[in-house]
């Protein structure tokens, strides 16, 4: 239950009968001495827009994972990814023991999660060299003790793992992505969104042979802490759909400076080396 007499609590409701007038959003904000990340869906027109958008963004998904893979994972399962459904992912994930926000209030439309450090990319962009391969090896170490334990993260780019206190914390679990794939297939996808985001992290204070080995380090890592013959399968799986597009456009895709083009050719480099089939 929600004590509406902590400060903490009292100053939540002052500021949420302030901005309730304002649209859906994330804010990180200060109350009571308390920081705290306010998450709020306002059924406007703008956010069923919104929705519409993520309709065919899951359907898409669902029809591309069925050429690819022979899966086709329930557009519909892939859109339970509401407030309500990321919070009893955190209070699922809480009671098994991993670090993930506490929830601090949830109410409809809305949910109020502890603040838990800074984003990791932050860290790698402002370490040294051997300092970023030294994050690597515990972002790639974090996800491969997550996915022992049988779960699916659906969100765990770079962006989504908070540091404090020495620790990492995973945010960020709007996804269904773990109920609408098999365990392997969604696993899979855990790792290439974690290779994906660093191959195309912003920023200037790393270049392309250096972004590739910050990709195989993790991959490398991952692997050999996580061993699991399904998961590889599926990573080989990517690799190929991914040779296919460098074998008829590498050509013309080498020549593109663009950021996500040069870490698609990153990801697709470390998935041929390390998963057996360079």
């Amino acid at each position: 239950m929600t004590d509406r007499h902590d400060p903490f609590q009292q100053a939540l409701s002052q500021w949420l009968d302030a901005h309730a007038d304002e649209p859906s959003g994330v804010s990180v904000v200060d109350l009571a001495g308390k920081r705290c990340v306010i998450k709020r869906r306002v059924n406007t027109i703008t956010y069923r827009l919104v929705y519409l958008l993520r309709f065919v963004r899951s359907w898409t998904l669902s029809w591309v994972c069925w050429l690819a893979f022979r899966e086709r994972p329930s557009a519909r399962v892939l859109l339970k990814n509401e407030l309500d459904d990321e919070a009893q992912r955190l209070v699922l994930l809480r009671q098994a023991g991993w670090r993930v926000p506490e929830i601090l209030r949830h109410t409809p439309g809305v949910l109020v999660l502890e603040y838990v450090g800074q984003d990791l990319p932050y860290l790698i962009r402002i370490d040294t060299p051997a300092g970023r391969l030294e994050w690597m090896r515990r972002v790639a170490l974090d996800l491969a003790s997550f996915h022992r334990a049988g779960f699916v993260h659906g969100g765990a780019q770079l962006r989504n793992l908070m540091f404090q206190n020495d620790q990492i914390t995973r945010i960020d679990f709007e996804e269904n992505i773990g109920q609408a794939m098999s365990r392997p297939l969604g696993q899979a996808y855990d790792v290439y969104q974690m290779l994906s985001s660093m191959a195309g992290l912003r920023g200037h204070e790393f270049d392309g042979p250096e972004r590739q080995l910050l990709c195989q380090q993790l991959l490398e890592v991952y692997l050999t802490a996580n061993p699991d013959p399904e998961i590889k399968a599926r990573l080989r799986q990517f690799g190929a759909a991914f040779d296919l597009v460098v074998k008829h456009a590498g050509f013309i895709l080498k020549k593109l400076k663009w950021r996500d083009v040069q870490g698609f050719l990153h990801v697709s480099q470390t998935l041929r080396t390390c998963c057996g089939y360079d």
